[in-house]
């Protein structure tokens, strides 16, 4: 009993980690009413602002352009919010809920809110975000395709414990009786199934460690995205880093506004860009730069968003790499011996205990 224990822990661990959540499409809810209802994604985000900066671009009121976008969209999350905000919601009453969890919305309230504040002109600002989605959205997947052979080999490699005992009754064996009916037996299966354990927490760490989970909140490169906004719009470095900072809700506002009162108390930007997390210090670097070189400061803070962005696909793939080096590390310590102690060792005594009974058959 204490091996089919091992192993249904081990097979649920497996199971629970294949079906973890976010590193997987988003599925549409099931049921006659929901059916035709499309599950959108940071994509389809992407394309609806493009299609609003399009509309609202050539003249027309943000509510008409709201209205004839809502037109255009499949039945589904993004189309109620189109339509909610055409009938005279204000944008960041209408992205609330669930369809604030679709990746992208997030960043379109921001670019509003920002655009309101700031008086930047909607339609640059959209067609900018739009291209930051979809850069996104590349670089998401890039990512992804980066890290599924390493993740497939951990899956494969997991249940190579579990393997062991079926490959010795293909062998003519019963491993499972030694291993649930003698003490010797309890031994090995206690020890293949914490190794096995060890190595799903082993590998599990190095996953997350090399492809941790998205950061919640909005991505700094639309924050500079929409900082360049602002300033093009007119307003000086510190009111437009402030601007940003105020539609925020999370630390990234904190930290952007208190650099913007370091700015505006004539802190050099080097100096208050020191408590500034490390995934916005691009800002600080575009801030010294058009300082030192007198360089506008909104090409600047484009520029760096847009290298940030294609630097994703690169990280990524440097990064499974190391992994898939890393890996060796836990398979050739916990689970190839645990594949030893569940199946091999168990095989080799029952096949040789066989042999003995048949060769003495006074021996037992």
């Amino acid at each position: 009993m204490t091996v089919l224990l091992c192993v249904a822990v081990a097979t649920g661990l497996l199971a629970t980690w294949v079906t973890a959540p976010g590193h997987r499409p988003p599925v549409a809810a099931a049921g006659p009413r929901r059916a035709r209802r499309q599950v959108s994604s940071p994509l389809d985000v992407a394309r609806m602002v493009e299609s609003l900066a399009t509309v609202i671009g050539s003249g027309t009121a943000p509510r008409t352009a709201w209205a004839a976008v809502s037109r255009t969209l499949p039945v589904g999350p993004l189309r109620d919010l189109a339509q909610t905000i055409a009938a005279g919601a204000h944008p960041a009453h209408a992205i609330a809920g669930p369809v604030s969890q679709i990746g992208g919305v997030r960043s379109l309230a921001a670019a509003l809110a920002v655009c309101e504040r700031s008086g930047a002109p909607a339609a640059d600002v959209l067609h900018t975000l739009a291209d930051a989605l979809r850069d996104l959205h590349d670089a998401a997947l890039a990512r992804r395709s980066a890290f599924a052979g390493p993740r497939s080999t951990a899956r494969i490699l997991l249940v190579l414990p579990v393997a062991g005992v079926g490959l010795g009754m293909l062998l003519g064996a019963d491993p499972l009786q030694l291993l649930t009916s003698s003490m010797t037996g309890h031994l090995l299966a206690i020890t293949g199934g914490a190794l096995t354990l060890m190595g799903w927490w082993w590998m599990h760490r190095l996953l997350r460690r090399a492809d941790p989970p998205d950061r919640s909140g909005i991505d700094a490169s639309v924050l500079l995205e929409l900082i360049a906004g602002a300033l093009r719009a007119g307003l000086p470095a510190a009111h437009a880093v402030r601007s940003v900072g105020d539609v925020l809700d999370h630390a990234d506002g904190e930290h952007l506004r208190a650099y913007a009162a370091a700015l505006t108390a004539g802190v050099p930007p080097q100096t208050a860009g020191t408590r500034l997390p490390d995934h916005l210090a691009p800002l600080t670097t575009a801030m010294v730069l058009s300082s030192e070189a007198g360089s506008d400061l909104s090409r600047v803070l484009r520029s760096a968003a847009v290298d940030s962005r294609r630097g994703r696909a690169r990280d990524a793939e440097a990064r499974a790499a190391r992994l898939a080096v890393q890996l060796v590390l836990p398979t050739g310590l916990t689970l190839l011996p645990a594949f030893i102690a569940l199946g091999i060792v168990p095989t080799v005594i029952s096949l040789l205990g066989g042999s003995l009974s048949t060769s003495f058959p006074g021996a037992s």
